[in-house]
């Protein structure tokens, strides 16, 4: 709360009703008025007083004016005088003159006086004395003087203001403005002023800060000279309050696990009013190893707020503490710390590892599909797995990183010896500071690529049998080179359009299909085919006896007739010729009887 102490200085002219006038009869003059300035002086000010004295057109001759004096009223023959000047010459009938005088009041009251003329004529140098009353009122006034200074944080730099109002009637002069406080420390404290005029006013600005919250006063002390060369000093006192602001730190962390390192970071909000400079946030804790501890903010604006992130490993299971330090620079330079501790409840490790295998079959690989199960709390590293078998050569595979709770899967190629192979898979990690290993086993087995004969057909087909078929791999290797070829035997002679087919290569478990043709010298209960086919480089042969009874019999009958009306329509036509004659036939004999008997 600012005061403004304000000291009030009134000065009053009294001017008599009547003027005093010479007692010659040949003589008119007379004092028609006094001018004071300042008309409210203060102690220590130089008053002007001036008279004015009149020689009226009525006066016979002129007035010589010998002295002028400011005199105590009622002072009786011996008056305290205050102002006094003498020879001042002629005032010419019908003329004026104005006596300049000048006087200071130490004290201030109020001040009775008389100003006093004495004076001759000049015609005959009769002499006159004139009197007039004047009172002055001296009033004990000052310059103001107003401290404006709001409450602040401690260890803040804020600003205030001094304004200097000078409600005298004459300038000040030589004015000095300081300003001290208790344990507050103030910059831009003293200005000089030099002059300030009358009814005029001045600001300064000052900067302040207190380091310690708390209420603090602080004056200001105003030194200046009256026009009367008093030299006088003011002063005004204000009381602000301190509070203890800081800015606000905030960790935030994962979930902790013993031995493994996580993640966390601290949020610096800055509510204290003013910028923070060359702030250092450091973190550390008890038991626990920090990384990536110390950050360093150039500027953190006031409302504004900046995060730093930080790793750490705690070494044991249990309630952890982390404390993060701020130290920080205010606008005035002063250099304050804060800490904020955050207690954080460790996990104890648990190393949980499974192994899902399998086996994966196609074309001429073998491999071992293996899943690595993380189903602990904390992340799997380095991990590597491994297959062995002592009747397989199986292969490795790495991995970088498995969180909690996630799988990740490889594939072990498998290059067998033998028809079957038992795997044992084995892994490896780093779970922590420590090694891990889990394990299992699987079964591979091993069916070279064997090409069979499924889904046979024999049909005739003009004068030669058609067999369709499929060239199915019932092994777990590719086939290739694979060809189906009729044999060449004493009743069974591969033809065209297809002696042989060609298949070419059939995947694993999988199938193509075929059609070869052969002609045959009566009835056969067989066809013969070879399939030939190649396995891992190996080459393969083996004949199939196919059906064929029915099919060559059925050729042994002859063709079916052509029921399509051209060529070669076998016995269809005659056929269907002999039953239209047939019925005309018999229309014609119905037809001859009924007309036998109506004639009778």
């Amino acid at each position: 709360m600012n005061r403004t102490k304000t000291l009030a200085v009134l000065a009053l002219l009294a001017v008599a009703s009547l003027p005093a006038v010479s007692a010659a009869a040949s003589i008119d003059v007379t004092i028609t008025g006094v001018d004071v300035s300042p008309s409210e002086p203060v102690p220590g000010d130089e008053v002007a007083i001036e008279p004015t004295i009149e020689n009226f057109d009525s006066s016979s001759a002129g007035y010589f004016v010998d002295r002028v004096r400011v005199v105590e009223a009622g002072g009786g023959n011996d008056p305290d005088e205050y102002a006094d000047v003498k020879d001042l010459g002629t005032i010419p009938v019908g003329g004026t003159k104005t006596v300049p005088l000048s006087t200071t009041f130490e004290e201030p009251g109020t001040y009775d006086l008389r100003v006093r003329v004495s004076g001759r004529e000049t015609a005959n140098d009769q002499r006159t004395q004139l009197s007039y009353p004047l009172t002055i009122t001296v009033e004990d006034r000052t310059p103001q003087v107003d401290v404006n200074a709001n409450d602040s944080a401690a260890g803040i730099r804020t600003d205030g203001s001094v304004t200097v109002a000078n409600s005298l009637g004459s300038p000040i002069e030589n004015v000095e403005l300081t300003v001290d406080g208790e344990d507050v420390a103030i910059t831009n404290r003293r200005a000089v002023l030099a002059t300030v005029e009358p009814n005029a006013s001045r600001t300064v600005e000052f900067d302040y800060r207190a380091d310690e919250p708390g209420t603090h006063r602080m004056t200001a002390t105003l030194t200046y000279t009256t026009s009367g060369g008093v030299t006088d000093t003011v002063t005004d006192t204000v009381t602000v309050r301190t509070t203890e602001e800081r800015p606000q730190l905030d960790i935030d962390t994962n979930t902790s696990t013993a031995g493994i390192e996580s993640d966390g970071t601290v949020t610096v909000a800055n509510g204290i009013g003013a910028a923070m400079t060359n702030a250092e946030l450091t973190v550390s804790g008890e038991g626990v190893t920090v990384r990536n501890d110390r950050t360093v903010f150039t500027r953190v604006a006031d409302g504004e707020s900046a995060t730093a992130n930080f790793d750490f490993r705690p070494a044991e299971a249990g309630e952890q503490e982390l404390t993060a330090t701020l130290r920080y620079s205010t606008r005035g330079g002063a250099t304050r710390t804060v800490t904020e501790t955050l207690p954080i409840e460790v996990e104890p490790l648990r190393d949980r590892v499974a192994l899902d295998l399998s086996s994966v079959e196609g074309g001429n690989s073998q491999a071992v599909k293996v899943t690595v199960l993380n189903q602990g709390n904390a992340p799997l590293s380095n991990v590597s797995v491994r297959g062995t078998s002592p009747n397989a050569t199986v292969g490795q595979a790495l991995l970088d990183r498995v969180a909690p709770g996630e799988s990740r899967t490889v594939r072990l190629n498998a290059s067998m010896s033998e028809n079957s192979a038992t795997v044992d898979v084995e892994s490896t990690y780093d779970v922590g500071e420590q090694r891990g290993r889990a394990a299992g086993s699987t079964a591979l087995t091993h069916t070279p690529g064997t090409i069979g004969l499924t889904g046979l057909e024999v049909v005739p087909e003009g004068n030669r049998l058609r067999i369709s078929g499929s060239a199915s791999n019932l092994g777990t290797t590719d086939a290739e080179s694979v060809r189906v070829v009729v044999v060449d035997t004493e009743r069974v002679t591969p033809t065209s359009p297809n002696r042989e087919f060609f298949v070419g290569t059939v995947p694993a478990s999988d199938f193509v299909s075929f059609d070869v043709y052969a002609t045959v010298q009566g009835n056969v209960s067989t066809v013969p085919l070879d399939v030939e086919y190649l396995v891992d480089g190996e080459q393969h042969t083996r004949t199939v006896e196919v059906d064929a009874a029915g099919a060559s019999r059925a050729l042994a009958t002859g063709p079916e007739p052509d029921t399509s009306g051209s060529g070669g329509g076998g016995f269809l036509l005659p056929a269907v010729v002999g039953l239209f004659v047939a019925a005309g036939v018999a229309v014609l004999i119905v037809r001859a009887w009924r007309n036998s008997r109506g004639g009778d």
